[in-house]
């Protein structure tokens, strides 16, 4: 019993030593942190507002040189970075880069090859189509040459007047005139144009008409009355099927000209007259045989010779009557019809020739522009081959710095490696020459400063490499969309490029120089204001630590614009107030009696500064 009183004893008293220790520590510590807390007046004057980013120096005008080879290819030779062009350079033509070559030298052997068989192929189809001109004018030449001769063979059996009457008849040229005008309306015709890409629906075609039909001038007016119609389609009747002539006719009523038929015809009658004749003095020499047989004065052999000749003079006139009559019922009009039809198959074989033609030299003229076109092709590519092999060897194009690779926003993502016997495809950027008269920085801002930013604005701009040295210049260009490569790695975090130009010119800013720009929004007048470090933020109130008498008093204040170092007072503080310059311990409070918020009291109404503003107090106050 005495030795687990002893225990117990023991572990009490050792508990209340650790609590007394613990207590007198905490209270040394918060007497010490309240005396040590640092303060500062409130300030009033005039407060700049600005936005201070971190960029990088360029060009803002880059000559980039690219390869133009279309074949993978590698480096040979380059010239070293940062090397600086003169206009000398410029002027001997200086060689940057050489480009192996090998590949694209075979490549144009083999094209050779090919594009002399495209050239043999053009000028065979070109010489193809001269013959074939020169064939269809023979063959025209021949058509219309034998269409003329029929119809001057027509006109020569029938008679001119006779036959142009029987041509006008059966609507056809009837004389050269005419056959000269439907010669050249014929050369004029041009082929019918299908247009197999149109799925429309074709209307009906109309019934064909003659195409040797001569047409009168009424056929192409429109009928306006129904008398008309049907006089038209009478007359479009008989010009599909012109009326058969009746060739007897022209013999019944004597109406044949002085044509073969007519010089034939009268051959005919004259044989017939002739031997009608001599059919009358044998009839009188048998009658005048036979009464002086009678009286026995002649000898029977005399009266049977003259009986034969009788005879021979009947069956004569019978022969050439037959003749006659063979002649106009079925020989003149079979040569009339003949020599017709042979003027009107002239005309058709006219017409299909001129056709025929056209089809050939269509023909000819589609190989000659497919031949053509291929030569162009080739002849291209050949030029562009030789171009390429031209492009492998890059000299100087304008002066300037030689800087390696594209110096674009996206480069940095690049795995492009610049060295010799490095690989180099088509469109890379090997070097960049940058413009060194006027430079800018390039800068990205994030969303919550983008609203206060504004194109135009100045800016003040220190470079690492020259600290003591400050540039101005102005805001000329801002994204309107977020640059999606700067959240790939951090998907909430969203800058917005910029581009500050720099005034004037100095030699000794180089692209790819750190900056440090500071972009001047605002310019506040006679303003209270206090360190950003002062201001602590609760539930998106703002609160400072006030000093009153020896202690700190929690007071919630409305701020207004900030920047890195100092934010605006609009109420809640005095300019004869002192703030604490960082946010005590909360154990410092309570030591010296500082009031602090009921956490039951109801919240007050949310500042109107957008959280935007807020932000970077928040950022100091999280650190703190």
């Amino acid at each position: 019993m005495s030795k687990l009183f002893r225990s117990k004893f023991g572990l009490v008293t050792l508990a209340t030593v650790a609590v007394a220790i613990v207590v007198w520590f905490v209270n040394r510590n918060a007497g010490a942190s309240a005396a040590e807390v640092p303060l500062i007046s409130v300030q009033k004057g005039n407060l700049q507002i600005n936005v201070l980013q971190g960029g990088e120096i360029r060009a803002l005008q880059n000559y980039e040189v690219k390869s133009e080879i279309e074949l993978p290819t590698k480096i040979l030779s380059l010239i070293p970075e940062g090397y600086r062009i003169t206009e000398e350079d410029v002027k001997n033509g200086k060689v940057l880069i050489e480009l192996d070559s090998a590949d694209l030298r075979d490549r144009i052997t083999n094209h050779e090859i090919e594009f002399q068989t495209t050239v043999s192929a053009f000028i065979d189809a070109d010489e193809n189509r001269a013959i074939q001109t020169s064939d269809n004018q023979s063959l025209a030449r021949d058509a219309e040459q034998a269409m003329r001769f029929a119809l001057m063979d027509f006109e020569r059996y029938m008679g001119k007047e006779v036959a142009q009457a029987v041509l006008k008849a059966r609507r056809i040229p009837a004389n050269q005139e005419e056959l000269d005008r439907h010669v050249g309306k014929l050369n004029e015709a041009r082929p019918r144009v299908l247009n197999l890409d149109d799925k429309k629906e074709v209307a009906p075609a109309k019934p064909m008409e003659d195409p040797l039909a001569i047409k009168d001038e009424k056929d192409d007016k429109t009928a306006e009355t129904e008398e008309d119609a049907e006089a038209a389609k009478k007359k479009a009747a008989e010009a599909t099927d012109p009326p058969r002539i009746d060739f007897l006719s022209f013999l019944t009523n004597d109406q044949l000209g002085d044509g073969e038929a007519q010089q034939k015809l009268r051959q005919l009658s004259n044989d017939l007259l002739l031997r009608q004749s001599e059919l009358g003095i044998a009839k009188q020499n048998i009658e005048a045989s036979t009464r002086l047989a009678a009286k026995e004065f002649i000898t029977k052999t005399t009266l049977e010779n003259d009986q034969v000749n009788f005879d021979k003079a009947n069956l004569a006139v019978h022969a050439a009557t037959t003749q006659l009559d063979l002649f106009k019922k079925y020989e003149f009009p079979k040569q009339a019809e003949l020599f017709l039809s042979a003027y009107q198959e002239a005309l058709t074989k006219l017409q299909r020739t001129l056709r025929a033609n056209r089809s050939r030299m269509a023909q000819a003229e589609s190989r000659f522009q497919t031949a053509k076109r291929r030569y162009e092709v080739e002849l291209t590519r050949r030029e562009d081959m030789e171009r390429q092999l031209k492009a492998c060897i890059i000299k100087a194009p304008v002066p300037g710095l030689v800087a390696y690779g594209s110096h674009s926003g996206s480069a940095k993502f690049s795995n492009d490696t610049i060295e010799e016997g490095a690989g180099v495809r088509f469109r890379q950027t090997l070097l960049t020459i940058p413009n060194m008269s006027a430079m800018s920085v390039a800068v990205s801002i994030h969303e919550s400063q983008v609203k206060k930013v504004r194109l135009g604005q100045p800016c003040r701009i220190t470079v690492d490499a020259e600290p003591g040295k400050t540039l101005t210049g102005n805001l000329r260009e801002m994204a309107v969309l977020p640059d999606s490569s700067s959240s790939r790695f951090t998907p909430n975090l969203k800058l917005y490029p910029a581009v500050v130009h720099v005034d004037g010119t100095h030699d000794w800013l180089k692209p790819g120089m750190n900056a440090k720009v500071e972009i001047i929004v605002n310019e506040l007048d006679d303003v209270l204001f206090v360190p950003v470090q002062s201001i602590e933020v609760e539930n998106d109130h703002f609160f400072t630590y006030v000093k009153q008498g020896s202690s700190l008093e929690r007071r919630e204040v409305k701020t207004g614009s900030f920047n890195d170092e100092f934010i605006e007072i609009r109420s809640g503080l005095t300019h004869e107030d002192q703030v604490a310059l960082a946010i005590p311990k909360r154990q410092t409070l309570d030591n010296n009696g500082a009031s602090s918020p009921s956490p039951t009291a109801p919240k007050k109404e949310k500042a109107k500064e957008p959280a935007a503003e807020a932000a970077p107090a928040k950022k100091i106050a999280a650190a703190s």
